[in-house]
């Protein structure tokens, strides 16, 4: 991202062009013209035009036009024939789709992180920041929080900082500085190799960018670590074309926290999300626990349903547990287990039968949850209240307070919730689990305790 109020030069424009027509790269820049004037520069060798770019040893990524990463060589030379069929006016020109908050596409399938890598995205924060370290830790923290809206969750490992770097393997990501670059702040795409996946914030960042803030540049590039494509890409925009590489998720938004606001962009102060990019990321992860349903945890742990909506089925498959899944029993939420709740409160079985799971859910969203009944087996409110001191000073016996920060927070944290299950025992007592979720991927490993461990006879609690 650049705040430079000149346009680049006619060359740069050119590669700008060329820029982000490749899968191996991600970024932000600034265009000022649209592509038809860049196409009809002479067009560079090879040789030319990776002397334009800037070479980062450490994670073999060239930059091209400022703050545009490319993957290797290989990449470049990928990216050096996107830019020959553009400057020679081969390319078949821009998208047509209309929606606001764009994906990018790789193979033909979305750059995104799967289901259970996206509830927990852990980052660590370079010491070498020095003076800045605290600065940058709280707009991270900050940033992270406004796309947590939605089903994703980024974890700040503060015990890998002093070992931040593109090599550590305990973090999905490191930010690291940077200096002398012709960007505030670059990102990556979740398909990147863990060497290239860094957000690189340059010193300039720290100075007066006014209306842009720190915390609201890394707004701007979490969105590409979630595999989010600049809004000013589409033909709404009328300028500042990239590529094509990309999918609609929901229209057009010219004050989007990923529109520049040089390219035709409306938004004149910071870069905040709007609510058509909540909607948007809505869209690709899916929303946030209800009280009775979890609806990606609904969705993804049911093949049948997986099949029959698609893995973003959201709407329908909310629709489905509303219907046929309530009447059926099937567990919606590591919180509420409709066949565990009716089964263990004994006035409930001899008013409503012991099958009768609609008018157990009903009865949990209407009384249960204010009278701090058991839901699941993984969770107990009054236990939860018990256990946490800082939430029971924060909420005293308002039960659904307690269950709106577990589904929310605790959860993400690996609060223990119940007697049966501590779900930070479960994680680091199955070494298979860490490994393949990470050492503290709470959300993976409740899920597995619940599909899959309880019935392996594995241990949920000490």
């Amino acid at each position: 991202m650049t705040l430079s109020s000149n346009g680049p030069s006619r060359r740069a424009r050119v590669l700008w062009v060329a820029g982000l027509a490749s899968l191996g790269l991600v970024g932000c820049g600034e265009a000022l013209e649209a592509p038809e004037a860049a196409a009809r520069e002479p067009v560079m060798t090879f040789e030319q035009f990776r002397a334009q770019a800037w070479h980062e040893s450490d994670t073999d990524i060239y930059v091209i036009d400022g703050d545009v990463p490319v993957l290797g060589e290989k990449g470049l030379r990928e990216l050096y024939q996107d830019y020959v069929r553009e400057a020679r006016g081969e390319e078949d020109g821009l998208g047509t789709q209309r929606a606001p908050l764009i994906v990018n596409r790789v193979n033909g399938a979305d750059d995104r992180w799967g289901y259970s890598r996206q509830r927990n995205i852990p980052y660590c924060v370079s010491t070498a920041f020095g003076s800045n370290y605290n600065t940058v830790v709280q707009a991270m923290a900050q940033a992270a929080a406004a796309w947590h809206q939605v089903n994703v969750r980024f974890q700040h490992r503060s015990d890998q900082d002093g070992n931040c770097n593109a090599s550590n393997p305990n973090v999905i990501f490191d930010v690291r500085p940077t200096s002398g670059q012709g960007y505030l702040a670059r990102a990556f795409f979740p398909s990147y190799p863990r060497a290239s996946r860094n957000v690189l914030i340059d010193a300039s960042s720290f100075g007066n960018n006014a209306p842009w803030t720190l915390t609201g540049i890394l707004r701007h590039e979490l969105g590409h670590t979630l595999g989010f494509r600049h809004e000013h890409t589409r033909p709404e925009s009328r300028t500042c074309f990239e590529d094509n590489n990309w999918r609609a998720l929901t229209g057009y938004d010219a004050a989007s926290v990923m529109h520049y606001p040089q390219c035709n962009g409306s938004n004149r102060g910071d870069l905040v999300l709007t609510g058509a990019d909540v909607s948007g990321a809505h869209a690709l992860y899916g929303p946030l626990a209800d009280r009775d349903v979890d609806v990606p945890f609904y969705l993804l742990n049911y093949g049948d349903l997986t099949n029959a909506f698609g893995a973003t089925g959201w709407d329908a498959a909310r629709s489905h547990w509303a219907g046929a899944g309530t009447a059926e029993g099937r567990r919606s939420s590591a919180h509420f287990d409709v066949r565990y709740y009716l089964a263990i409160h004994g006035d409930l079985v001899a008013a409503f039968g012991p099958t009768n799971w609609t008018a157990a859910r009903d009865h949990f969203l209407t009384a249960g949850i204010p009278e701090g009944r058991r839901s699941s087996l993984e969770f107990d409110v009054r236990y939860y209240l018990a256990a946490n001191a800082d939430l029971a000073a924060a909420f005293g016996n308002n039960y659904a307070a307690a269950l709106d920060h577990w589904r929310v927070q605790g959860l993400f944290e690996g609060r223990r919730a119940s007697a049966d299950f501590d779900v930070k025992y479960y994680l680091a007592s199955n070494p298979d689990l860490q490994a393949a979720f990470g050492a503290t991927n709470y959300p993976a490993a409740m899920d597995h305790w619940i599909f899959t461990g309880r019935a392996q006879g594995r241990r949920g609690a000490p």
